[in-house]
């Protein structure tokens, strides 16, 4: 017989198991917050390969691109206060972000508009950028934005472009160019160099200074000479810039500045040049002269204060000058100038250590020389009967014809070799070419840096200190690596014959052709010269001297190939180079003083 549970006692067991079925979920979802809670407490707090930070980094590198915050990433290139003679620093920077642009055509458009940026060439930087780059690596399209072009592109924003604060390596007041050289792109021939060494990232993977393809190398001046000392491996600082899932730029999130480690393979070059002597030498051959070369040597040590030659040429757009006529040649250390009457002093000075001559002689001069073969070269003006010192005070070309054909072919090369020139003259030569090279034409090419190193020798009284343009090279830390000592100076002449040359020297400045380069109070000692360059008629104009006479400081050379208004023809040196030699002179002593 079946026993049938009482209808009421059926629901009430009903009851029971639906609470326990309610109590067991509300517990199971109970452990899954704690669970869940317990796994964000330990995202949030600890640090492991899954936390919170770590995550969140990972978003964050995500949606951000990162900006090199240094244009190159190189040492420093100083002069002798350790002041940056490239101008190098943090300035305003126009940056492209690939992924916020969407046309780059109509972009391009815009910055021309903007900021007279050529259309073509930033389409084909943004292109080629996207090309070998992809679209998260931003790219630079203009540096050193003055304040002007700053405000303008505020007021005229363009997508994917803004402007950041990036360290440039050539400044606006980016001094001694020539000296410094330039960075450009690596040529098929550099690649093929650099691939045979093993320097490539292809090549040597493990190379940290190893070389891309894109990158820029040092081509010319001491960014070429030393281009293994100042390269480095990595930037300073880096910039991240914030963007949305489509590549846009988060205006609104800023930038970040993130400071990277040391680069500890680049090194810094210290030179001789002072950036203070450097800007008054660039200053006044900028007033004066447009094609031409000055050079500054401080006497006593030997070093060089300023070097600086002309045309002018602007670093960030070398590309514009490769194939122009001579902005980028540095005519200070280039042998190719005839030296006119400043290399009379090297006649003379032979002649007199030879003692060929005596300071009482008499020479006539009518006003031309006529060699054996009919050849004639003509005087300034007969100036009838000289004496040595007279002759340089008036600088007659009879007279050092007759000196240089009587120290002859051999004594004329060994005296001219032992003060630093080479001359195209041996025994062969005949005695036209020797008289032609006696008065600094025909046979003698000469840079304005081998005739300062010679007035500097005069000036020591016979001793000649070899120039010297380097002095050390520092680590990332400041510390000196490597020195380039002041060599031991050498006696090349003797005092007896410097001493008669400074005084007809200074008595060439004081009363003969060099008198806008006399100096009151302290004088000056030195030689005007006019060098015939062609057959046309263009002359060089040269000035070549020392100051003050009294324990002489400064020895400098002013070469003048073409005036400032665009005159090549009827130049002299006492009129075109003469007076920048004292206006020099004048600004480097007083700030000395």
């Amino acid at each position: 017989m079946i026993r049938k549970n009482p209808p009421g006692k059926d629901k009430v067991r009903g009851i029971f198991c639906m609470r326990d079925r309610i109590i067991m979920i509300m517990l199971v979802f109970i452990v899954m917050l704690f669970l869940i809670a317990g796994r964000s407490f330990y995202l949030q707090v600890y640090n492991g390969a899954y936390s919170g930070q770590q995550l969140a980094e990972k978003s964050l590198n995500y949606r951000s691109q990162n900006l090199s915050a240094e244009e190159y990433y190189r040492g420093e290139i100083l002069d002798r206060n350790l002041l940056s003679l490239t101008d190098s620093g943090i300035r305003p920077t126009l940056v492209a972000f690939p992924g916020g642009i969407k046309d780059v055509e109509e972009t391009s458009k815009r910055l021309e508009e903007v900021l007279k940026i050529s259309a073509a060439e930033c389409k084909a930087k943004i292109r080629r950028s996207q090309e070998n780059y992809g679209y998260r690596t931003p790219l630079i399209l203009k540096v050193n934005l003055t304040t002007e072009e700053e405000q303008k592109y505020q007021e005229n924003k363009v997508p994917g472009v803004t402007i950041i604060p990036v360290k440039t390596r050539y400044g606006p007041n980016s001094v001694a160019k020539h000296v410094v050289g330039y960075l450009n792109s690596i040529d098929s021939y550099q690649w093929k160099q650099l691939v045979e060494a093993k320097k490539t990232i292809d090549t040597n993977s493990f190379l940290a200074t190893a070389y891309q393809l894109t990158d820029r190398i040092g081509v010319a001046g001491l960014e070429a000479k030393y281009e293994e000392v100042l390269r480095g491996s990595q930037p300073e600082k880096k910039i991240v810039g914030f963007q949305d899932a489509n590549g846009k730029l988060l205006e609104g999130l800023g930038y970040k500045l993130k400071t990277e480690e040391a680069d500890s393979w680049r090194n810094h070059l210290v030179l001789t040049l002072d950036r203070r002597c450097q800007e008054i030498v660039e200053e006044e051959i900028d007033r004066e002269i447009k094609r031409g070369a000055v050079v500054v040597i401080d006497i006593p040590s030997g070093d060089v204060l300023a070097l600086v030659s002309r045309p002018d040429f602007d670093q960030n757009k070398v590309e514009k000058y490769l194939a122009g006529i001579d902005e980028l040649l540095d005519r200070t250390d280039r042998v190719a100038f005839y030296p006119g009457s400043v290399f009379k002093m090297v006649v003379a000075a032979g002649v007199l250590e030879k003692e060929l001559v005596s300071p009482e002689e008499k020479f006539t001069c009518t006003g031309k020389y006529t060699f054996p073969d009919q050849t004639e070269i003509t005087c300034l003006r007969e100036h009838g009967e000289v004496n040595l010192k007279e002759a340089i005070i008036k600088s007659c070309n009879c007279t050092f014809i007759n000196l240089g054909l009587r120290l002859g072919n051999t004594g004329f090369s060994e005296y001219a070799q032992k003060l630093g020139f080479n001359v195209k003259i041996n025994d062969q030569s005949p005695p036209a070419l020797l008289g032609n090279a006696s008065i600094g034409q025909q046979g003698v090419l000469v840079s304005p840096l081998q005739i300062a190193d010679f007035y500097a020798t005069i000036g020591r009284r016979g001793y000649n200190s070899p120039w010297r343009i380097l002095s050390h090279i520092r680590n990332y830390q400041g510390e000196m690596i490597q020195e380039f000592p002041v060599k031991r100076s050498q006696q090349v002449l003797k005092a007896e014959t410097c001493a008669f040359l400074m005084d007809a020297l200074a008595a060439a400045t004081r009363v003969g052709t060099g008198q806008q380069a006399w100096r009151e109070g302290q004088g000056t000692a030195g030689k005007t010269g006019t060098a015939q360059a062609n057959e046309a008629g263009k002359v060089i104009a040269w000035f070549a001297g020392v100051t003050p006479l009294e324990n002489p400081r400064l020895a400098i050379v002013v070469m003048v190939e073409e005036k400032k208004q665009g005159i090549s023809k009827g130049l002299s040196g006492g009129d075109a180079a003469a007076p920048v030699f004292k206006k020099i002179a004048d600004k480097i002593l007083n700030d000395f003083q």
